[in-house]
């Protein structure tokens, strides 16, 4: 059991950070992100800091670290999630003095 949540942490990983890689440098997202997403460099940049975490989580259950230490880095692993986590909301914002689109019936995009 513990084999298959090590596998699922490192391939979830592994998605986070070929995804957020791929919107931060190419801006390419997936389909259901394109019409939310108003900045993908952002989003990229917060999804690869999300990865982060998930890997440094999926490697900590291989490795056991010293349990002060595993604390510590706990902490600093949540905050960080945060902030990436924070970073993809904002990505999801309209930038300021960004023209808003024109919406009702026969608005083109």
């Amino acid at each position: 059991m513990l084999i298959a949540l090590d596998v699922l942490l490192f391939l979830t990983a592994a998605f986070c950070l070929a995804v957020g890689i791929t919107a931060a440098t190419s801006l390419r997202l997936l389909p259901w992100l394109v019409r939310k997403v108003r900045r993908p460099r952002l989003w990229g940049a917060g999804y690869i800091l999300f990865g982060v975490v998930v890997l440094y989580h999926a490697v900590d259950a291989l490795v056991h670290f010293n349990p002060s230490l595993g604390l510590v880095l706990t902490v600093v692993t949540t905050a960080i999630a945060l902030a990436g986590l924070g970073m993809m909301g904002f990505a999801q914002r309209v930038a300021p003095g960004t023209p808003t689109p024109p919406a009702g019936p026969g608005a083109t995009e």
